[in-house]
């Protein structure tokens, strides 16, 4: 190991060197650079009846990941990140590793077609390709942006992006007549590699085309294809699942106000085929949005309207970000049992490790407790109904403020001709306090509610009551000059009765599971963080942690928490 390690830095410091004797290639680095430790201390109840779990634990490190852009001429880039990476608690280099991060290359044919290959990041419309949020961060507060950095940074969250891997390229021509500008975007990926006497191999095809016309209309057909290589295993079947969808937009300005119209419309199959072109199982279906949104000097509202067919299907468009079915970082296993401490609030808003950065061909498990109405973002299955959203802002920005309502119901009833009714709202406002009154130092106080609510009519089996609540908020006070001192809350809770869908290996309903809630989560945070720039800060902060579901004893846990991380993005 610590020969790779110099090796590497060798690479590293020679790169400069060897550009440098030829005066028509450039070299340029960015990065980042990170210091992160944490040390939880385990309270409350389960710290006396629990006799195997530590009393206190926890882990930290130094990386720092350092890209190299390679320019041999205007039209190529090639692009490389490296990690370099030690554990705290050993020496030399015996805790560390080298690891290649990403690599692409770039270019640009005759100033008109541009390709990347390698790493690449890519996104279409929310029903065929799109790396929606997670639960329980909507109106995040800005003073749990370490963890949000650390988290959204080691899974490549880029947005609504998914990082992925393999060849895209895309090209567009302008016209002077009615057509504006045409655009096209093609891709190749790999989304899985062939494991041994396992799954096939797994890649994904995709594409855009987009037509600007003068009047402000454009149309757009968006295709995603993802396919199991049928040679590429001893599976007796392989999954497919095309996906299209047609978007059309018109924007027009009336006085001060922009309005903007969308429509998508498109459809799906998915399936599983033999080898012998025998389809073992086969779905198909269709959805539909309309929306339409304006645009004021302050204020933004957008109302829409979507139909989501029970049997759609988009691999690229419903992989979740939270994985349920993984191993918590901070106390994985506890109580005597030594069982699996199942992800929560704390996990999904401090742990990377529990986030998923692949697609899935099948409906991923997801906790009712924390995502009920849409737990498969905008391309969620078996879903009708309305949207709102409202954005505020005052003139000099010192006011923010957010609202959203959202009301869905079931298409076709799960388990019983009874329908749920689905409800979800949310307010958020964030307060610049020093602008509006006669404070000198920066002082912003952030708030926000987030609701959801499920009901199902019918006899005792098949009624559905289900409420749940996440209160945030977070204060930030500026003690001197980029040094501020932060306060932050997270407090959740739900309770009532939901019924789970339990799937076959084709993702086929095949029985139901009854759930009871009655849960209580609650994250503090105090500490500092001091900004050297916007990019360059530290915070340090205590946490504690609180969860105690009341439908069983042992599921209690409560943390005292010590958090350092300096993040340097370069």
């Amino acid at each position: 190991m610590k020969n790779l390690i110099i090796k590497t830095l060798f690479f590293l410091g020679l790169v400069p060197v060897l550009s440098s004797g030829q005066t028509s290639q450039k070299v340029w680095y960015d990065g980042n650079s990170r210091a992160m430790f944490y040390r939880d201390a385990l309270s409350g109840n389960l710290k006396n009846i629990d006799t195997t779990s530590t009393r206190s634990e926890g882990e930290g490190y130094t990386a720092i990941d350092l890209g190299m852009h390679f320019t041999p001429n205007d039209e190529i880039e090639i692009f490389s990140e490296i990690r370099i990476k030690n554990d705290f608690g050993y020496m030399w280099g015996s805790g560390a590793y080298v690891d290649l991060r990403r690599l692409s290359v770039k270019g640009v044919l005759n100033d008109r077609i541009s390709f990347n290959l390698g790493d690449m990041y890519l996104k279409q419309t929310a029903f065929t390709l799109n790396n929606f949020g997670q639960e329980l961060s909507k109106y995040e507060p800005s003073v749990f942006q370490a963890y949000r950095d650390l988290i959204e940074y080691e899974n490549f969250y880029l947005d609504n992006y998914w990082r992925m891997q393999g060849l895209q390229s895309n090209f567009s021509y302008t016209f002077y007549n009615t057509i504006k500008s045409v655009e096209a975007d093609f891709f190749a990926s790999r989304v899985r590699g062939v494991e041994w006497l396992g799954e096939p191999e797994l890649l994904m095809l995709g594409g855009t085309s987009l037509i600007k016309l003068e009047n402000s209309l454009s149309l757009a057909i968006n295709h995603v294809n993802s396919f199991e290589v049928q040679s590429s295993s001893l599976d007796t079947a392989t999954y497919y699942n095309p996906v299209t969808n047609v978007q059309l937009k018109y924007a027009k300005k009336i006085n001060s106000l922009s309005y903007r119209f969308s429509l998508d419309v498109g459809g799906s199959v998915r399936g599983w085929e033999k080898s012998s072109g025998t389809t073992i199982i086969e779905t198909s279906g269709n959805f539909i949005k309309v929306k339409i949104k304006a645009v004021g000097k302050n204020l933004k509202s957008s109302l829409s309207f979507s139909y989501v067919d029970p049997d759609f299907r988009s691999a690229g468009a419903q992989s979740r970000r939270v994985n349920y079915i993984s191993a918590p970082s901070s106390y994985a296993y506890y109580t005597n049992n030594t069982i699996l401490r199942p992800v929560s609030l704390m996990d999904i808003t401090t742990d990377p490790n529990i986030y998923n950065h692949r697609l899935s061909t099948s409906l991923m498990q997801y906790n009712t407790l924390y995502s009920a109405v849409s737990p498969y973002g905008e391309a969620t299955p078996n879903r009708v109904g309305t949207s709102a959203l409202f954005n505020y802002k005052n003139n000099d920005e010192s006011i923010l403020a957010s609202a959203d309502l959202a009301f869905f119901q079931e298409i076709i009833g799960q388990g019983t001709e009874e329908k749920r009714s689905l409800l979800s709202s949310g307010l958020s406002i964030a307060a610049h306090i020093d602008k509006m009154t006669p404070l000198k130092n920066k002082t912003v106080f952030e708030a926000s509610i987030g609701s959801e609510g499920v009901s199902r009519g019918g006899s005792e089996l098949e009624s559905i009551s289900f409420n749940s609540l996440l209160f945030s908020a977070g204060l930030s006070y500026e003690l001197f000059k980029n040094l501020k001192l932060i306060w932050g809350v997270k407090s959740f809770s739900g309770k009532g009765n939901e019924v789970g869908a339990q799937r076959d290996e084709y993702d086929q309903v095949v029985g139901y599971e009854l759930l009871d809630f009655d849960s209580k989560e609650d994250i503090l945070l105090l500490g500092l963080q001091y900004n050297f720039t916007n990019d360059i800060y530290f915070s340090l902060q205590t946490n504690q942690i609180e969860i105690d579901d009341k439908t069983n004893d042992i599921s209690k846990l409560s943390l005292s928490r010590i958090y350092f991380m300096f993040n340097m993005n370069l």
